[in-house]
């Protein structure tokens, strides 16, 4: 008699087979993340408490994310109305105002969130580097590429020093115009014509 034969004989269960999750339960999840953040801080988060508002098991969240600093960066991330697939627009300049519409669009609603969470990580290593992994290096990488394709046409002569300083221009400057109560992209917009893509074209 075969291992798996006598497992049967023996009363042995077959694996359990555990439904495949859809992009729409996962937005649940997420959605009950941000909620919770909203509501007590991030500090006051529990996985407990956010599987409590998504309706499942504190086991689920666990196995998809690992740990409260991964499933709440990976929420802060999702933040976006806007996808990151679509920003090759055919030129530099469109690259770059369609990155500064997306960014402006995320901090619209999100901008206190984006704070509190941001200054919690000062004091939690792990969420630190859940956030450079979810939220900062995604954008700085489609921002590296801009740049890479704009070499490539002939936009640029060269991979410019001023590339360095793309992310941290654009948020920083999301960031403090969110304080102001500045949310429109035309602020960033203005951004890219009167800084990023001078300090490009002749770095």
């Amino acid at each position: 008699m075969s291992e798996k034969a006598g497992d049967r004989a023996h009363g042995a269960r077959p694996p359990v087979r555990r439904p495949r999750l859809t992009p729409e339960r996962e937005d649940e999840f997420l959605s009950a993340a941000l909620a919770v953040v909203r509501e007590t801080g991030y500090e006051a988060l529990t996985m407990e408490g956010v599987a409590a508002r998504a309706q499942c098991s504190k086991a689920t969240l666990y196995r998809l994310y690992g740990s409260k600093q991964h499933l709440v960066a990976t929420a802060v991330s999702r933040t976006r109305p806007v996808p990151r697939a679509g920003l090759d627009t055919g030129s530099l300049r469109g690259d770059l105002l369609a990155a500064a519409r997306r960014v402006a669009a995320g901090f619209k609603e999100s901008t206190a969130l984006v704070w509190g969470v941001a200054h919690a990580s000062l004091a939690d290593r792990a969420l630190h580097e859940a956030l450079l992994r979810a939220f900062i290096e995604p954008e700085s990488a489609e921002l590296d590429a801009a740049v890479g394709r704009a070499v490539a046409r002939g936009e640029l002569p060269h991979r410019p020093a001023a590339a360095r300083h793309l992310d941290g221009l654009l948020f920083g400057a999301a960031l403090v115009r969110g304080l102001h109560g500045e949310t429109e992209p035309s602020g960033l917009e203005a951004l890219v014509e009167d800084v990023l893509l001078p300090a490009l074209l002749h770095s």
